[in-house]
């Protein structure tokens, strides 16, 4: 679907408009709405996608200076053109993105407690365990999975950091019941579209009360950040996630290492109770 960015542009500077922007404003909100448009795919432009660009560019590395720029060109998209005023896109703060938005263990228990389906609850457990794309998803085949040893290979084309990474018992248990249920002798492992995902989660993000949180990023934040909760060293975090530069992995260091915390005994003993 086409954004019509050049109506939305030559609204800005009507008569009556209360926010008039400058030309060189109105390049950078060319350039952003291009970008967003290709990032949409042909699909509707709505709340939930606008957010997960923005986290998207986050997750690229792009600086949050950058990425709030582009946020606001969204805003204004969304509110002076297609007059949403309830519409609500977060953005990143200019000096730091601080720690991307992760589900605690409860929450994803919650998730899993309200699939419907063995679709649901693969997708769910290999997307946490794992912290795969959803393209990267969408990419596995039978010859991926390697059920002996307990590892899965990632096809990362676009940053040619393909590898073999590991999946825990519980995700191969939720993807053979979801292999043995299915109706499909498919070799791609999950035959759909990015689209069917998005859908499925936010369905999702519904039943279990946690709203537009859900998204498919929040997965991969959750596999990193839970990780490094739990003392995970942040090349190795970097390495399961594919990032070509450590410094987008960085951003989860800001995260206390409970496993530091029980390894190192205290100056001052804990006080007995009495």
């Amino acid at each position: 679907m086409s954004l019509n960015i050049d109506d939305f542009l030559a609204h800005l500077n009507r008569k009556g408009t209360l926010s008039p922007v400058s030309g060189n404003t109105k390049k950078n909100f060319r350039s952003s709405l291009e970008q967003f448009e290709r990032y949409l795919d042909g699909q509707q432009p709505d709340q939930d996608l606008a957010q997960e660009w923005v986290q998207h560019l986050l997750d690229k590395g792009k600086r949050p200076a950058t990425v709030a720029s582009y946020g606001l060109a969204l805003r204004r998209y969304f509110f002076d053109y297609l007059k949403q005023k309830d519409v609500v896109i977060l953005l990143p703060s200019a000096d730091s993105p601080g720690v991307p938005d992760y589900l605690e263990y409860d929450e994803i228990q919650q998730l899993l407690d309200n699939c419907q389906t063995p679709t649901e609850t693969a997708l769910v457990t290999i997307l946490c365990d794992t912290g795969l794309r959803i393209s990267e998803l969408l990419a596995l085949t039978n010859d991926d999975i390697d059920w002996e040893h307990g590892f899965l290979f990632a096809h990362r084309e676009k940053t040619k950091k393909e590898a073999w990474i590991p999946v825990s018992r519980q995700s191969l248990d939720a993807l053979e019941k979801y292999l043995s249920w299915r109706y499909t002798k498919d070799k791609k492992l999950f035959p759909f579209e990015y689209y069917d995902i998005w859908l499925w989660l936010k369905k999702l993000g519904r039943r279990a009360g946690l709203g537009r949180r859900l998204h498919s990023h929040i997965f991969r934040h959750t596999a990193a950040a839970l990780r490094r909760i739990a003392g995970q060293e942040i090349t190795d975090i970097a390495d399961l996630l594919g990032h070509k530069k450590l410094d987008t992995t960085r951003r989860y260091e800001a995260l206390k290492s409970q496993a530091l915390k029980d390894k190192l005994k205290p100056v001052f003993p804990e006080k007995g109770n009495d």
